[in-house]
């Protein structure tokens, strides 16, 4: 994110300005829809063998990290934080995947107050950690689905996103993790 902190500098310039304000003259350019569209992945039929579930948070946490993202924690599902969707009943997804995972990233600009490519960069780089998260619980054996949910998973989770952090969507899943923070 260095990168596009130094154009900042530049206040006046419209382009820069056009770039950080202006919405997508055509959404297909941006690649959130389509990491959200992708097909998820089969779950490998034999699960793996876990650490105890305290140190497999920790690391995930880890690989959020690595993956980009800054803040990470679990809240039971509950219906309420799931956004309306077409295709899945809210009470058998929960029941289906009894946890929630919570992923923040940094955001110097954030999409809620942004509508240009710069906040649409933040929205892929969350897209993108979910989806990745959501792919390696599905190859260590257990459900992991990307859903939309809404700000108060992330309180209940215990990740309260600050002035420069972003929460979009979640991971829903069935891996045995502790509800909370790594190391709370």
């Amino acid at each position: 994110m260095g990168l596009l902190r130094w154009p900042l500098r530049r206040s006046r310039d419209p382009y820069w300005d056009a770039f950080v304000n202006r919405p997508l003259a055509d959404p297909a350019n941006a690649i959130t829809d389509a990491i959200r569209r992708a097909p998820e992945g089969r779950i490998f039929p034999v699960r793996s063998e876990l650490p105890e579930p305290a140190r497999l948070l920790q690391d995930l946490d880890q690989l959020v990290r690595f993956l980009g993202g800054s803040a990470i924690g679990v809240a039971k599902t509950d219906t309420a934080f799931l956004l309306p969707d077409d295709d899945t009943d809210p009470s058998d997804l929960a029941e289906d995947h009894p946890l929630t995972i919570v992923c923040a990233v940094q955001a110097e600009h954030h999409p809620d107050r942004v509508k240009g490519m710069a906040a649409q960069h933040v929205l892929h780089e969350s897209a993108s950690v979910n989806f990745s998260l959501a792919a390696y619980i599905r190859e260590l054996g257990y459900r992991g689905t990307v859903r939309p949910v809404d700000p108060a998973a992330a309180r209940a989770a215990g990740v309260e996103p600050g002035r420069h952090e972003y929460v979009g969507d979640a991971v829903l899943t069935d891996l045995p993790l502790p509800l909370g923070r790594p190391g709370s």
